[in-house]
């Protein structure tokens, strides 16, 4: 799943009562803030540059401790995990219908 992806879907996501974040363990802040401010990314980029977030939720990659295998979580609002992917090959993401059609069935 990319950024562009999400923000085709960012409105679905909103009227599900999602909130949308993207976290880089290897982006700087003004690096994250110049991509979305020239992409029109309307959902915050966050730069976990100290890796604070991806220790605890356990996705630094041993084998380049700089950064974290790419993760998607769905987090409920009271901080409980409903959904997660962990991917060892950056290019690969769970398609955005899915995560919709998840979000879907959890508001049931």
């Amino acid at each position: 799943m990319q950024l562009g992806e999400l923000q085709e879907h960012l409105s679905e996501f909103r009227g599900l009562g999602t909130e949308v974040w993207a976290i880089s363990s290897t982006d700087p802040v003004d690096k994250l803030t110049t991509y979305a401010q020239v992409r029109g990314v309307g959902f915050p980029l966050l730069a976990d540059s100290g890796l604070a977030v991806t220790k605890r939720y356990g996705v630094v990659n041993e084998a380049n401790r700089n950064m974290a295998y790419p993760t998607t979580l769905v987090i409920d609002r009271n901080g409980v995990v409903r959904f997660v992917r962990i991917d060892v090959d950056f290019t690969k993401r769970p398609p955005v219908t899915d995560l919709l059609a998840f979000l879907k069935n959890l508001a049931k």
